[in-house]
């Protein structure tokens, strides 16, 4: 099984990067906005762009870890609340199958 982990080195994203290396049979695939296999920016990225990146990594399944817990208001909406959705949008055209 593919697994996508966005924000994968993140306090979140560490544990479940750690969780996902154990499991037998799991292919892990790194996303986020640098040093990761994929680059994924949910904050900034369009529906399209983001479609290309999950064509291109064709996941079984999708964890989002990525977020911001401290900021101005308008960077936590875009992160907390435009991301999970240009997610879901992209996840709906490039990869229907994949669990998120």
């Amino acid at each position: 099984m593919r697994i996508l982990v966005l924000g994968g080195t993140g306090y979140l994203g560490r544990r479940v990067t750690e969780r996902v290396r154990a499991l037998p049979g799991a292919h892990l695939l790194a996303g986020g906005r640098t040093g990761a296999e994929y680059t994924v920016d949910l904050a900034a990225d369009p529906t399209e762009r983001l479609a290309k990146t999950l064509a291109a990594a064709a996941p079984d399944a999708v964890v989002n870890c990525a977020g911001a817990t401290g900021g101005d208001p308008v960077t936590l909406a875009e992160v907390n609340a435009r991301g999970p959705a240009v997610l879901c949008a992209a996840l709906r055209e490039a990869a229907p199958a994949a669990r998120l």
